[in-house]
């Protein structure tokens, strides 16, 4: 099922007896698993496993346990390997006969995995077993701003939209990070705006993002980078792709605009304001690029990322790095 349908169940608190929670949004995985535990019962109920931590010997005991005073055994496993499938089918059988005993299984994939593994799990968790399944999408950018603008609220923090849609950005559309990013600017004690983003916000190794971007579009030498990035973990080839493509549609934004008007208006261009060296750059860069170049990089981005995403047999880092030298070709 879909989001959605699962909020349908918990108005009406009808959770099913075993839930797998998986999907591209991080956030909602959270939100969904912290609404559903809560309706189930209290933390005093609850046995949680968090990924290495996992023991299936403590998890049966613990869903198989009968109560006297009608306590719930709430199970509730994060993790990113694979459970074994008569594992998965020994806790969810043994909530369904337990008539007060839940488990929830929220299924991280892990970004560097191209077999989509979610999908065969999901599958155990049927509902002849009292069990079901929901994926979670990433977001609409819009819904994604509504969120963020609920949180910031909820903790009193006076943060226009615009600044919002910068740290949006700024974080690569991670709803997950821009929540704990919102938390920090609290402290300023402020009405937030897009200087404070700039100033006291930093995506995951956003500023050497920034510069592997600028130096791929001036067709500098950016393998060095890329594989001491790439070697300290702070990204990895997929997310670089895609903060890549966000990056291109934005300096394209900035070329049509410059070319149609003359002129350099960010606010109109973006909907949202940015520091004025930060616009003068990105407007610089946009205009060394002409369309047919344009078009040429969105279509070989959308191929390396596919790419990435699905072959399991190449060395990502190589393909990724020479896929990328071969479009500073077309600069």
């Amino acid at each position: 099922m879909y989001k959605q349908a699962l909020e349908l169940l918990i108005k009406n608190k009808k959770i099913p007896k075993s839930l797998m929670l998986y999907g591209e949004s991080e956030y909602f995985r959270n939100l969904y698993l912290e609404k559903i535990a809560t309706i189930l019962g209290s933390k005093e109920e609850q046995l949680r496993f968090y990924f290495d931590e996992y023991d299936y010997r403590s998890a049966k005991n613990f869903v198989s346990q009968s109560s006297l005073f009608g306590d719930k055994n709430i199970l509730i496993i994060k993790t990113e390997k694979n459970i074994p499938k008569k594992e998965l089918e020994s806790l969810i059988k043994s909530c369904q006969k337990n008539e007060n005993s839940y488990f929830i299984l929220e299924y991280h994939e892990p970004l560097n995995k191209t077999r989509n593994k979610a999908k065969d799990i999901s599958k155990i968790f049927t509902k002849k077993l009292s069990a079901d399944f929901v994926r979670f999408f990433k977001p609409y950018f819009n819904e994604a701003i509504l969120h963020l603008q609920n949180y910031a609220k909820e903790l009193k923090l006076s943060i226009d939209t615009y600044s919002l849609e910068h740290l949006y950005n700024l974080q690569n559309e991670n709803l997950s990070l821009c929540m704990k990013e919102i938390e920090k600017l609290t402290v300023l004690n402020k009405n937030i705006t897009t200087n404070d983003i700039e100033n006291f916000s930093y995506g995951l190794g956003v500023e050497n993002i920034d510069k592997i971007l600028e130096d791929f579009i001036l067709k500098k030498d950016i393998k060095i980078i890329l594989k001491d990035f790439l070697k300290n973990g702070d990204s990895n080839e997929v997310l670089i792709i895609n903060a890549m493509e966000q990056f291109i549609n934005q300096l394209f934004l900035f070329h049509i605009y410059i070319k149609t008007y003359g002129r350099c208006d960010v606010k109109e261009i973006l909907g949202y304001p940015l520091p004025s060296a930060i616009t003068t750059k990105r407007a610089n860069l946009a205009i060394k690029i002409n369309l047919s170049t344009f078009e040429k990089l969105f279509y070989e981005l959308l191929n390396i990322d596919f790419t990435l995403k699905k072959s399991a047999y190449i060395d990502k880092e190589t393909y990724f790095i020479s896929s990328l030298i071969k479009l500073q070709s077309y600069l």
